[in-house]
């Protein structure tokens, strides 16, 4: 399909239904409201809207890191608070909208509740993966202080209803030492606190968590990044050409009297990890996201670097997390659709993120030699992503050629959902079978393995720990081969004590 074709089928779809799931100040005010702040980096990766969070399960709160028993227990009782149409204490009769830019507004009081339930009851799952996010106005803030801006009704008052903006300031929140670069006046995925004091921004893949806060009226200076997060930036955010700067790989450039080169991360496509050399020799090595292999060829450039400050990706900083390589758990996954009896009336589901798990799908696609359904929206975000045309041919967007559909990874977090999805496709389909790849799956008290298997009825669903983070082991292997003098860990990092707990596991040989 070309260019124009492509178009064409994304201008058919809603453009409620290629927005991006975004998480709304909505639910993050929610979550403190609760005292919960400190789970917020979970809702932003696992992107967790305010539709998604009214679905949100006890066992849904666990797999996205949730592991305490009294947070889970708040967030299930103010969950069902919701649920009954009771507001929590804290949260405003009018939901506020940040937009990414950290405007904050309120709704006017003359806007109408929209009801997409309709709409969405009549909607294949498959059709819920983003293409293109909507143009929307924003404030580019020029100062270290943020601007609040309010629009409330009119009220009697005001010559033509006009609304009146209140506008307010208050401080920005300080910026985490993982996203500072000693040495440099360089920033890392800090997009969430933009201000004036630095032109030189490094994205290091195209994922809410560290995107977030980017919005198309970006001008604070440079964005830096591989050639792949640069065309998701450029088309799904809107941010113009020229205020972006694609970082090659395995080269070392210049950037305002600093040595920077880009490493592949071994993450989503265009993930990377990033070495800066600043005059003071002290090196510093921030991983963004990324998995570790001993086989992967940048690895030997790192060898011949002295690296002083390792900012380190520890989403799973934990000894239970030491889940299988890859390689194994696609495996697996080719075997169970093998084994349950792959027929006409079988539906297989693979779960994936707006980017991520391609790996996964695509073997599944090449060993099976059977395409792999996605709508419009999904195929525009692939054409991004530099897949050899032997790849992409793979990919169908006839629902009716396929029976593995590429699912959006929070419908299959339950068997609820799942059931859901079952009479959706109950015309053509008499068995589901579905795979739910993330780390999360491998948790405490969980059998290791590189699946498990459950049942409900006619709906068999797979958590699989396939995942793109490096595991516990995996973290340690790479400490030891970097041997840094300082590690900042960029995840769960919630002050001295929590880093350090972290890092003391990781240097630890008695959990190697």
């Amino acid at each position: 399909l070309d260019k124009v074709e492509i178009e064409a089928q994304d201008a058919s779809i809603p453009e409620e239904d290629q927005r991006e799931p975004q998480v709304s100040g909505q639910v993050l005010q929610w979550l403190r409201s609760l005292g919960l702040e400190k789970y917020e980096d979970a809702f932003v990766r696992e992107e967790i809207d305010w539709d998604t969070l009214q679905w949100l399960t006890e066992e849904d709160l666990f797999s996205i890191g949730i592991a305490a028993l009294g947070p889970r227990k708040k967030i299930v009782h103010a969950l069902t608070q919701l649920r009954e149409g009771t507001t929590s204490p804290g949260i405003e009769a009018q939901p506020r909208k940040r937009s990414a830019s950290g405007v904050e507004t309120v709704n006017d009081a003359s806007e109408e509740p929209v009801d997409n339930s309709k709409t969405a009851a009549n909607k294949l799952i498959t059709d819920y993966f983003p293409g293109f996010t909507t143009a929307r106005k924003q404030v580019c803030t020029t100062s270290g202080e943020h601007q609040r801006v309010e629009k409330r009704g009119s009220g009697s008052g005001h010559k033509g209803g006009a609304a009146k903006n209140h506008v307010t300031t208050r401080k920005l929140r300080d910026i985490p030492s993982w996203c500072c670069i000693p040495g440099t006046p360089f920033r890392v995925d800090a997009f969430k606190y933009l201000r004036r004091d630095c032109s030189h921004w490094f994205l290091t893949h195209f994922h809410m968590d560290h995107y977030q806060g980017l919005t198309k009226s970006f001008c604070h200076g440079k964005i830096y990044c591989s050639s792949i997060t640069a065309k998701l930036v450029n088309m799904k955010i809107g941010i113009p050409w020229d205020n972006i700067k694609v970082l090659p790989l395995n080269q070392k450039i210049n950037i305002a009297g600093i040595d920077v080169t880009c490493l592949d991360a071994n993450h989503c496509p265009g993930s990377v990890i990033i070495l800066f050399e600043p005059p003071n020799s002290k090196a510093v090595l921030h991983t963004g996201d990324f998995r570790f292999s001993e086989n992967a060829a940048s690895m030997s450039f790192l060898q011949t670097c002295s690296i002083h400050t390792l900012i380190l990706d520890t989403t799973y900083c934990n000894p239970q997390y030491d889940f299988p390589k890859q390689e194994a758990v696609i495996q697996f996954v080719i075997d169970a659709i093998q084994a349950e009896t792959f027929n006409p009336k079988t539906l297989f589901l693979i779960g994936s993120y707006t980017i991520g798990k391609e790996r996964l799908y695509l073997e599944v696609a090449r060993v099976l030699r059977k395409k792999i359904y996605i709508n419009p929206g999904k195929l525009h975000i692939l054409k991004c992503l530099d897949f050899p045309e032997e790849d992409m041919r793979w990919f169908t967007l006839n629902e009716q050629e396929s029976q593995i559909h590429v699912v959006p990874m929070w419908t299959l977090a339950s068997f609820k959902r799942l059931k859901h999805m079952s009479n959706q496709y109950a015309s053509r389909f008499s068995l589901i079978v579905a795979f739910s790849p993330t780390g999360w799956t491998f948790g405490k008290g969980k059998k290791k393995s590189p699946g498990r298997r459950s049942q409900q009825g006619t709906i068999i669903r797979y958590e699989v720990p396939y995942s793109e983070h490096s595991s516990f082991t995996e973290l340690k292997e790479f400490v030891k081969l970097i041997s840094p003098a300082d590690i900042i860990p960029s995840v769960n990092n919630h002050g001295p004590d929590s880093a350090k707990a972290m890092i003391s596991l990781l240097s630890s040989e008695s959990q190697a």
